[in-house]
């Protein structure tokens, strides 16, 4: 016997409670979720194009740092070079404070993959916005501390899509903190 699809109630009347899977984006999941993918991806996209005088007053004859792409200055005894890194070869040269930043996705992802229950993701809500504002703080940090270090040394510093990648899947994972459980 079938029933006419109009006389069917028009929702079962139980709530989700859980998910099972962890990628599943219902009860306010999505946003986290992406926010944590979009960091990792740009961590390791391209982050800062710096170009102009040497870093720290040396002089480059070849590859001193990892990464380096080196465009003009290749002759010994040149002070000008143009420099393009991902955010992860500028946390291994020297900015350490900046492993905070995929840390911080890293640790939204752990979140995700343990709580699952309703309850259980609204008592996350403070954790997830915490470490979306925390992990933007390392990338304030090291920002300004490149462009202090070009101003001193007359360069110039592009921020490339790495950066602003990682920007924006913090910013998802702050406001979508507000509606995770629901």
């Amino acid at each position: 016997m079938l029933i006419a699809i109009d006389d069917l109630p028009p929702t079962s009347g139980r709530t989700l409670d859980s998910v099972t899977f962890f990628a599943d984006p219902r009860l306010g999941r999505g946003g986290v979720l992406l926010g944590a993918a979009l960091v990792l991806l740009g961590f390791l996209a391209p982050f800062v194009h710096y170009s102009g005088g040497a870093l720290a007053g040396e002089r480059y004859s070849g590859g001193a740092l990892a990464g380096e792409r080196y465009s003009g200055g290749a002759l010994a005894g040149e002070r000008y070079y143009s420099l393009a890194a991902s955010a992860l070869e500028v946390a291994i040269d020297g900015a350490g404070n900046l492993w905070f930043t995929p840390g911080a996705a890293v640790a939204l992802l752990w979140i995700l993959w343990r709580r699952r229950r309703r309850s259980a993701m609204r008592a996350a809500r403070v954790a997830v916005f915490g470490l979306a504002v925390g992990g933007g703080l390392p990338l304030i940090y090291t920002t300004r501390r490149i462009g202090l270090m070009a101003g001193a040394e007359a360069a110039q510093v592009e921020w490339l899509w790495g950066l602003w990648l990682m920007v924006a899947g913090l910013l998802i994972a702050a406001f979508s903190s507000r509606g995770f459980g629901d």
